[in-house]
């Protein structure tokens, strides 16, 4: 079993190293590199699972507790997943349904600017967002839409459930990790193709842009690292002028 662990974080650590190299390929090209990293988790999670049968039938009796130990991590990891379900439920019944630009919205106090939801992802706005010029509450808005199209709640929710089964493997925690930025990246770009301002787009995440955690199928705005953030700006200014570019 020790052996079959050690194998499986090897095999993840190898993936997210091929799908590293092949992001930063897909992400000069322009291309969207998410599905790499959802690829990456699922083969880290699944794959191993074959040879699961016949390590456990091999398994000596005094190795019993990781068994057990495997089984109360993804439980936990299962708990935690329902208890913030339940959180979100809890303040769904204070969120106000209004419309914003047109489009239906909910306004929350605390939550927000997010996409909630997993079977019936919605988009959550602050209530502070009355409170900014109409052209910043478009973007936000857009860039709301962009996460319903693109079903970014049930793309984070699928990666959650694929580490359930082996919460205890680091490297696929950090393959997350790089999902959700790199959803990041690709609402970027989606947002930028749809011909939003560079410097409007990313002065309203720098000011605006609130994290919130996907672990109930939400799908945030800005993740909160000012790194990450600069890491995007780099990105998105690439874009940019590789669509210039092709337009000549």
């Amino acid at each position: 079993m020790p052996a079959w662990l050690l194998c499986t974080m090897a095999l993840a650590l190898l993936l997210s190293a091929a799908a590293w190299r092949a992001e930063r390929v897909r992400q000069r090209r322009g291309r969207t590199t998410r599905w790499l990293w959802l690829a990456a988790i699922a083969a880290s999670a699944i794959v191993p699972l074959a040879w699961l049968p016949g390590v456990l039938a091999a398994m000596p009796a005094e190795q019993a507790q990781l068994k057990l130990g495997w089984f109360m991590l993804s439980s936990g990891m299962l708990l935690l997943l329902a208890l913030r379900s339940v959180w979100l439920l809890s303040h769904q019944r204070r969120w106000q349904k209004t419309s914003l630009l047109g489009t239906p919205v909910y306004l929350s106090g605390g939550i927000g600017p997010c996409v909630a939801g997993l079977l019936r992802p919605r988009i959550v706005m602050p209530v502070w967002l009355r409170l900014i010029s109409s052209q910043q509450q478009a973007l936000l808005l857009a860039h709301a839409q962009c996460r319903l199209a693109a079903r970014d709640p049930l793309l984070l929710a699928a990666a959650y459930a694929l580490i359930i089964l082996m919460p205890w493997n680091v490297p696929l925690w950090w393959q997350l990790h790089r999902l959700r930025f790199a959803i990041e990246v690709d609402c970027d770009a989606r947002m930028l193709a749809q011909g939003h301002a560079l410097r409007d787009y990313a002065i309203v995440l720098r000011q605006h842009g609130q994290y919130y955690s996907g672990l109930t199928g939400a799908s945030p705005i800005v993740l909160n690292d000012p790194r990450a953030l600069r890491q995007r700006r780099r990105l998105m200014a690439r874009f940019t002028r590789n669509r210039a570019a092709n337009l000549l």
